[in-house]
């Protein structure tokens, strides 16, 4: 990672976020890190904001600090080779109130080689989840256990559980019907956090949540370690192929830059990750048309998303702009070569 003028200041940030536009910021500045920091980093093929706050502050999820120094970054998930982005507030008072102008730094424009970061926040399930036990109870006198925790795992097999062990913790929301077929496509999970195994004993294995990405209850179920964030450049589309966006992952009404929805078509559909879909609508912004008008209307473009994991038959999918609110039951469209 290549970088110009270092000083020794760790960066630190309260956002206070709508769905993906930040409302409000307070950037705060102190040196508890010991790591050194650059007035200005330039970026290398293959970087993400993820990756540059976890070099630099040690602390991954605080990319959204970042983003909110870099005005000209319009994409948190895009960012490209050659871009310069700002690491630390000028110099100067070491607080920046709301709507502080910072000073013009370079960036380039296009997607070559570009890198999308986002957390597997869930998914759906098309068979059943390789459930490995249950968060079963905790010494903390309140409903929800959190990052830091201590639990008590039932385990299925209690007899193989080693000290080090991780597992992904979540829970099942609903089925997923399809918006026109009503068929059930799968269940709907929700990735809430990591537990580590930090004692076995004879009936129960004693466990840290060592990360938290929502509320977590007992009765919370286990797996497997999963992946629980990815990283996703753009893949050219080998197909044309449509389908409709059957759901999102918060129960919203309207969709916008950055939620998360997912599709009807898979891998065996031939989707991969990193191809884009276009979201397409016709009719009148409106007016409720019949049927048989609004059948004789252009399709006409109002979203992209960027596909980050594929089951079989849907894929989750991230929206990557947007003219206007995305609905479930939208059409999308996959254009081969793009």
């Amino acid at each position: 990672m290549a970088f110009r003028r270092t000083v020794g200041m760790a960066l630190a940030a309260t956002l206070f976020a709508g769905a993906a536009v930040a409302q409000e910021q307070r950037i705060i500045m102190s040196d508890s890190s010991g790591k050194q920091v650059p007035d200005e980093y330039l970026v290398e093929q293959g970087d993400t904001l993820w990756d540059i706050c976890e070099e630099f502050f040690e602390e991954p999820w605080s990319w959204p600090t970042v983003w909110a120094l870099n005005p000209h970054v319009t994409n948190p998930h895009w960012i490209y080779p050659g871009d310069v982005l700002r690491l630390k507030l000028p110099s100067g008072p070491q607080q920046a109130l709301p709507g502080m102008p910072l000073p013009a730094v370079s960036y380039t424009v296009g997607t070559t080689e570009a890198s999308h970061v986002s957390m597997n926040e869930g998914f759906i399930a098309e068979k059943d989840m390789e459930r490995s036990g249950t968060i079963r109870w905790s010494r903390v006198s309140r409903k929800y256990v959190a990052q830091g925790d201590d639990v008590y795992l039932d385990l299925k097999h209690h007899d193989k559980a080693r000290i080090g062990d991780q597992f992904s913790i979540y829970k099942v929301l609903n089925d997923i019907v399809h918006p026109e077929t009503g068929d059930v496509l799968g269940r709907k999970i929700q990735m809430l956090g990591i537990v580590e195994v930090k004692r076995v004993d004879e009936h129960v294995a004693t466990a840290n949540i060592v990360r938290s990405f929502s509320e977590i209850e007992r009765g919370a179920r286990v797996t497997p370690l999963m992946n629980h964030y990815h990283v996703v450049s753009p893949r050219q589309n080998l197909i044309d192929l449509t389908g409709s966006v059957v759901d999102s992952f918060r129960e919203l009404r309207e969709l916008g830059q950055f939620h998360l929805l997912f599709v009807d078509k898979g891998a065996k559909d031939g989707v991969q990750v990193g191809n884009r879909f276009f979201v397409m609508r016709r009719g009148d912004g409106f007016l409720e048309l019949e049927e048989e008008r609004t059948e004789k209307l252009p399709w006409e473009q109002i979203g992209e998303v960027l596909v980050v994991e594929t089951q079989d038959r849907n894929s989750t999918a991230i929206i990557t702009r947007s003219t206007e609110e995305i609905h479930v039951g939208d059409r999308v469209e996959m254009q081969r070569h793009y």
